[in-house]
């Protein structure tokens, strides 16, 4: 009976905890109907508006066979001559992409670091963005959604796209008011489903869902939406921060993922681009987005000699500032120089060189606790341990979901 007492007491302490962070105000967002709220918080999560039919497997072109969640005006035919020309911007330690389709419309996928607004609302306007089509979060952290509330704010705004995770953070607290606040839902794509399907005498134009193909993972990084464009006799991989788990289920989901140019999940880390998946996309092209100087040891030197042998040309934003790819439907050229190199965002607590291992970057863990956090967790509020990275990962640590620590 006391443990019974002591179980209770301990669940009504947390849920007093997360009601006083966040209240019972955060907005309901996610599409109608299919929402469920997480306990304590008021945050919602929703499946795919689509129906759960039967996943399709193999290649794109297939759409019929299986869910479709498509933006109707993306219907408009596909003149001769126009080009799918993708932006990678320079955010520093963070992601964001200016997807600009061959049939005028346009899609964002991540949104950097809070810091980054100027950076990333000045390039957008520099590019005549008046509205985006299709608003893309790949998953709740702060490197990835850090601006998409001013993004938001600003621009008109057609669908937006979110994976089935929270997150206890102002950044995604800002996001999802903003989203409210211009009367906008967010909908949760399912892996196999379709972003749109044009197939016309033209040219074919597939946006595909890949993942993420699970509804829990340990590591939030795993939730990443990925996405792949086909345009002609071109495709796209965008892997946002997904992991070597997630690389591994889009393989055995049977997707075609074969493609000319990959945006490299999670910055190059060792955790990401596994040879198997890496041999299997094929790419002839690699971009890695990648704050200079960064404290996480990205990209990982492993990483880099996976995508060298198999002679992938690898383009990095910090070494070329933002970086511009455009396919005519045949064939995709690569801009490298669009704009100087921007220094690590946010700002560094210290720095660290790069290496694969990352084995003298110090985290913290608690006397009681399981996990490694970063220096400023809250999780760090009774006690602070200061470890080596690669003693953490020895003895058994793992990395905190709240503080997102180097991994």
């Amino acid at each position: 009976m006391k443990q019974i007492k002591k179980t209770f007491l301990l669940f009504i302490l947390m849920a007093t905890f997360l009601t006083a962070c966040y209240g019972n105000d955060i907005p309901q967002v996610f599409d109608s109907g299919t929402a469920e709220s997480i306990t304590g918080t008021g945050l919602a999560t929703a499946t795919a508006s689509t129906e759960k039919d039967a996943k399709p497997k193999g290649d794109a072109s297939a759409a019929t066979q299986g869910n479709t969640d498509a933006h109707q005006s993306v219907a408009s035919p596909i003149k001769p001559g126009q080009l799918l020309k993708t932006h990678f911007l320079d955010v520093g330690q963070a992601d964001c992409i200016l997807v600009e389709l061959p049939n005028n419309e346009k899609m964002l996928i991540d949104a950097g670091n809070n810091e980054d607004k100027d950076t990333i609302l000045g390039y957008l306007d520099s590019q005549g963005i008046k509205k985006l089509d299709y608003v893309i979060a790949t998953h709740p952290h702060e490197d990835h959604i850090g601006s998409l509330d001013e993004v938001i704010k600003k621009y008109d705004v057609g669908s937006i796209y979110m994976p089935k995770v929270s997150s206890n953070t102002k950044s995604f607290e800002d996001v999802l008011t903003t989203i409210k606040n211009k009367g906008l839902k967010v909908k949760a794509p399912e892996s196999g489903s379709y972003l749109f399907n044009i197939n016309n005498t033209e040219n074919k134009l597939i946006a595909r869902f890949l993942a993420p193909n699970k509804s829990k993972y340990e590591d939030v990084n795993n939730y990443s939406i990925v996405l792949k464009i086909t345009f002609g006799n071109t495709s796209m991989l965008f892997m946002g921060d997904a992991g070597a788990l997630s690389e591994s289920e889009i393989i055995n989901a049977g997707y075609d993922i074969k493609s000319n140019l990959i945006k490299i999940g999670h910055h190059g880390s060792a955790y990401s681009s596994s040879d198997n998946f890496i041999k299997l996309v094929q790419p002839q092209y690699a971009i890695i987005s990648v704050g200079k100087n960064n404290d996480y040891g990205h990209p990982a030197q492993s990483t880099i000699n996976r995508l060298q042998n198999a002679g992938i040309k690898i383009y990095r934003t910090d070494e070329l500032g933002s970086i511009i790819a455009v396919s005519d439907g045949n064939t995709i050229t690569i801009d490298e120089k669009v704009s100087p190199i921007k220094e690590q965002a946010p700002p560094a607590v210290s720095k660290q060189s790069a290496s694969d291992s990352n084995q003298d970057i110090i985290v913290f863990v608690t006397k009681t606790g399981t996990k490694y956090h970063a220096d400023g967790c809250r999780s760090l509020s009774k006690s602070k341990i200061p470890i080596k990275l690669s003693e953490a990962k020895a003895k058994g640590y793992t990395p905190c979901k709240i503080c997102n620590p180097p991994q």
